[in-house]
């Protein structure tokens, strides 16, 4: 998310911000981006969206905190607030210690708050900041040596002083030669205290998920074409169960990955970005067409991870006690999930295995996630979900810019799945294509659908999966799709 916050700001060439279109119509591409994130948040563990109430302090979270700012419509409040979340994603990405040893960020938001709030009364309010900071600075003591109280007056000053740092008209002018913007320390304060509180401490509701969100959105208004709020909570209500499905779900695929091929084209001329490099390196990887549909003839297997009470238990801790990985058991369940940078533990455990047999009845399943997350665990093979997969798809994530495999079961096999993750929720099920660990998420509810999404597969892995499949004739255009009236 943070790199995709910074990508957003260098990318900017235009600040505009629009109005909410009138209520009784929908524009496609807003209501996809939010009907794709939200069941992009819904995806794998997440303990946080559990049932209807969850569903709406989600929508809750997101609505509350788009809206709360008319100046966001002042193009010189945007850019300073962007330049301050842009400051906000530095100063986290430059710290990444034990959590210990980082600094008070709730103290850091606190002075932030202040000039975002106009608390401020200059000059005496910042000399009186910048004496606390020269103080300590004198007297050679770092933060860590001070007590909690002082280090968060210390940390409070920063704060304060962190949003006059000199230099933000020039910035501007620099970004944009011959701009009217005019640097707004409130609103560089606000940008910088929003994107720290949102992302220095883990969402710990559904609101807050709502809430990130909508911190993303603001960001995004910094382009062109911002969304629009009406029809984006339209999306996400619609792929929570919460409200009307006014574009089918293929159609919202179809939207946003035609979306995502003008802007590569738009992009491509952009030199000396290194996310931007990275990106495309990673999309070149790809021998099959994004968004488009394909023949496929797979076998697709789920199995309900096993829990500590099964006689499966003895030789699961066995196998993590040998690559010195208990530490990373996931309570109650035998699977383990562990950052694995070099993919050492990974190669190790798929010769390690062959050493632990299993009682009948019982499967291994691992595999390393393009994120470097090694899974390994046992999963239950009776009763063991089973349907065949005629079509699918590798489609681009609009939030994450990662490339995800999806499908849809026919009737009959979704409705076995409807049942199957109907008798899981709150469990974890391990999910294999033709024989191989795709993932292991934890079933929040039951899927009726029969549409499935796997995320963190490897460019390798998605090619694998559609080698010689066929691309589908016939498939629907999308520029046919721009704005849906509501009946």
């Amino acid at each position: 998310m943070k790199k995709q916050l910074i990508m957003t700001l260098l990318l900017t060439l235009f600040i505009g911000v629009s109005s909410a279109i009138a209520s009784e119509r929908i524009d496609s591409l807003s209501y996809a981006l939010g009907h794709q994130y939200t069941l992009g948040t819904m995806a794998g563990k997440n303990d946080l969206m559990q049932n209807e109430d969850d569903f709406k302090d989600y929508i809750r979270g997101l609505e509350e905190n788009y809206h709360n700012n008319p100046l966001m419509n002042d193009s010189s409040y945007v850019m300073s607030y962007c330049l301050g979340a842009m400051e906000a994603v530095f100063l986290t990405d430059g710290m990444h210690g034990k959590k210990e040893e980082l600094p008070p960020f709730t103290c850091i938001i606190a002075g932030l708050r202040k000039v975002g709030t106009g608390e401020i009364s200059l000059p005496t309010d910042t000399v009186a900041a910048k004496s606390v900071i020269n103080r300590y600075s004198r007297e050679g003591m770092k933060p860590e040596d001070l007590d909690a109280d002082t280090s968060c007056k210390f940390f409070e000053a920063y704060g304060t002083m962190k949003a006059y740092q000199p230099g933000l008209q020039e910035y501007i002018n620099g970004l944009l030669p011959g701009t009217g913007c005019v640097a707004d320390r409130k609103a560089f304060a606000t940008g910088m205290a929003d994107i720290l509180e949102t992302y220095t401490d883990p969402p710990k509701s559904a609101y807050d998920l709502g809430r990130m969100f909508a911190f993303s959105l603001i960001i995004e208004a910094m382009e062109k074409d911002s969304p629009d709020m009406v029809s984006l909570v339209a999306g996400a209500k619609a792929a929570l169960g919460l409200g009307k499905e006014f574009i089918p779900r293929d159609k919202v695929e179809e939207i946003l990955n035609l979306r995502y091929a003008r802007e590569y084209e738009a992009t491509r001329s952009i030199e000396d970005n290194a996310l931007f490099e990275t990106m495309m390196e990673y999309y070149d990887k790809f021998d099959v067409e994004l968004g488009t549909s394909y023949s496929v003839d797979w076998a697709v297997t789920a199995g309900t991870v096993a829990d500590e009470k099964t006689e499966a238990y003895r030789a699961f801790m066995d196998l993590v006690s040998a690559l010195e990985i208990d530490d990373d058991c996931i309570p109650g369940i035998l699977m383990v999930q562990l950052n694995d940078a070099t993919g050492l533990v990974c190669d190790t455990a798929m010769v390690e295995i062959e050493k632990y047999p299993l009682p009948v009845g019982y499967k291994w399943f691992y595999g390393r996630n393009i994120d470097g997350q090694t899974t390994i665990g046992i999963m239950i093979t009776d009763p063991l979900f089973k349907a065949d997969v005629h079509k699918a798809s590798a489609i681009l994530d609009p939030m994450s810019g990662m490339v995800n495999v999806e499908w849809k079961f026919d009737v009959k096999d979704a409705l076995k799945w409807a049942e199957f993750t109907a008798a899981n929720i709150e469990r974890h099920v391990a999910m294999e294509i033709d024989g191989v660990f795709m993932f292991a998420p934890r079933v929040n509810q039951q899927i009726s659908g029969g549409h499935c999404s796997i995320s963190s597969l490897t460019p390798e892995e998605i090619n694998h999966l559609f080698k010689n499949a066929k691309k589908e004739e016939n498939q629907t255009p999308v520029d046919t799709i721009e704005v849906i009236e509501i009946n």
